[in-house]
């Protein structure tokens, strides 16, 4: 049996966190400064790595009955998601009607959609050549402003983020552990840092909306020229930060290690758990005892439980659509 690479599994898990973590950042950041800060810093490149990742493992796109593996790895929990999410909605904001819309998708279930969509694409553009799909990928997601889509379909962030899945899936390991050597990494650090002041102190109120990738130039405020010119910026900066992180990422085999590879569930299952406790006096509380760190600390918590074993076993029929493996004894 292949030994699973654990450098992955390490990306992934940090970067759930670094989602988790956001998440539970954003009803502070109107209110707070250094949290806006923190939290920008974050979405500049947390989302793309994840993307990235993603890419890199869709290289067997075109083997035989790709394409309806992902469609029920992917379309079909979101389907059912979408409708437990309605569902969740409806009591948890006392609705007067339950509100169900297949294609507009709930808060992170985009990612779902707009997965399946990149992987479809790549039946194009995985087989032009690099120095052709790349720009034509770039181009995609500097037009995409231009449309009104917002959420619908998640097509605005399909697009807006299709470069950084292409670019994975191009990507290969070697090329990666290029970023491990020392020098490499003390630039990273210091690329990071750098970030997060630059971000604080020279761009202290910059619009999070720009890196959602579901907005559109217009709903932003901008010309399409600005705007394309903008997003470009963007793109280098979030290039830049991703591959600074991802340098950081240790290969070795860790206790945590194991939470990589059950990052789906996470994604999927902390909405549940956020929402209901944004509805609460849970940020009232934060607020007042000035308690930003403890939200890591719930971060973490969060994904042990979610990645727990008896929960995986409880919600993989959802998922995978298979039963558990339950341990059987024999005599």
């Amino acid at each position: 049996m292949k030994e699973r690479d654990y450098y992955f599994d390490n990306a992934k898990c940090a970067l759930m966190l670094l989602v988790v973590f956001g998440h539970f950042l954003r009803p502070y950041i109107d209110s707070v400064l250094w949290v806006h800060s923190l939290y920008t810093w974050i979405f500049f490149f947390h989302m793309p790595a994840f993307i990235f990742i993603s890419g890199y493992f869709s290289k067997k796109f075109y083997e035989r009955g790709y394409l309806q593996k992902i469609t029920k790895k992917l379309l079909l929990p979101y389907i059912l998601f979408q409708l437990l999410y309605s569902v969740y909605y409806f009591f948890l904001y006392d609705k007067q009607s339950l509100e169900f819309e297949l294609l507009t998708p709930h808060w992170s279930l985009w990612f779902l959609l707009s997965l399946f969509s990149w992987n479809v694409l790549l039946l194009w553009f995985g087989r032009l050549p690099k120095r052709m799909a790349l720009p034509l990928a770039l181009l995609l997601g500097l037009t995409g402003g231009m449309l009104e889509a917002e959420k619908w379909l998640s097509l605005s962030r399909t697009l807006t983020f299709f470069p950084f899945f292409l670019l994975g899936f191009f990507f290969e390991k070697p090329t990666i552990e290029r970023l491990f050597a020392v020098r490499v990494r003390i630039v990273s650090l210091i690329m990071l840092a750098g970030m997060f002041l630059l971000i604080r102190f020279g761009f202290p109120d910059l619009p999070q909306d720009w890196l959602y990738g579901s907005k559109s130039y217009d709903t932003l405020g901008v010309s399409e020229p600005a705007g394309m010119m903008s997003r470009l910026a963007i793109y280098v900066a979030s290039l830049l930060m991703m591959f600074s992180f991802l340098s950081l990422i240790p290969s070795r085999r860790f206790s945590f290690s194991v939470l990589g590879a059950r990052t789906f569930y996470i994604y999927i299952l902390h909405g549940f758990i956020l929402k209901y406790l944004h509805e609460t006096s849970f940020p009232d509380f934060i607020m007042d005892v000035h308690g930003y760190p403890l939200l890591l600390v719930l971060s973490v918590a969060v994904m042990l439980v979610l990645g727990s074993k008896p929960v995986i076993r409880l919600v993989r029929p959802l998922l995978e659509w298979r039963l558990p493996k339950w341990r059987q004894t024999t005599s």
